[in-house]
């Protein structure tokens, strides 16, 4: 199985629908040596939340066999959900959450966990080396769409 790290960043913080973007990088060892895709991209009314589950979907799709992953993102919604399995209690739940209410982002969750189901993973915020580096990216992006 081929470990396989992923780097998730956005750049709006908060429920607030705003104009934001995300940026991920996958980085895949082949060999003893790290091989990085990236892609950053912009959406226009988003969320946090609908950026990194944008990233995280986009970032998977590229992978073409199982994997061990580690991924990392600064958004706890999404570490937590993923943490404490609330994500597949909801999909069990018919997208409901533990109130009854709709799940927010029900279809870019129901698309992630797709995705993840056929790998090992674990969902970190721990610093990165690519930390600092996709602040700067993000932010140069912001001034671009600014």
């Amino acid at each position: 199985m081929q470990d396989v790290n992923i780097y998730i960043a956005g750049t709006i913080h908060g429920p607030a629908k705003k104009a934001g973007g995300y940026l991920y990088i996958l980085e895949c060892f082949r060999g003893g040596q790290a091989v990085t895709l990236e892609k950053s991209a912009w959406m226009e009314k988003a969320t946090e939340n609908q950026l990194a589950l944008t990233a995280l979907g986009e970032a998977l799709g590229r992978l073409n066999c199982p994997c061990s992953l580690r991924i990392y993102t600064d958004c706890h919604h999404i570490i937590h959900a993923m943490r404490d399995s609330w994500a597949r209690q909801w999909q069990k739940n018919g997208w409901r959450n533990a109130k009854g209410k709709a799940v927010k982002n029900a279809d870019l969750w129901q698309k992630v966990l797709e995705q993840l189901d056929t790998h090992l993973y674990t969902f970190t915020d721990e610093p990165h080396t690519y930390s600092r580096w996709m602040k700067d990216e993000l932010e140069r992006e912001g001034e671009n769409h600014g």
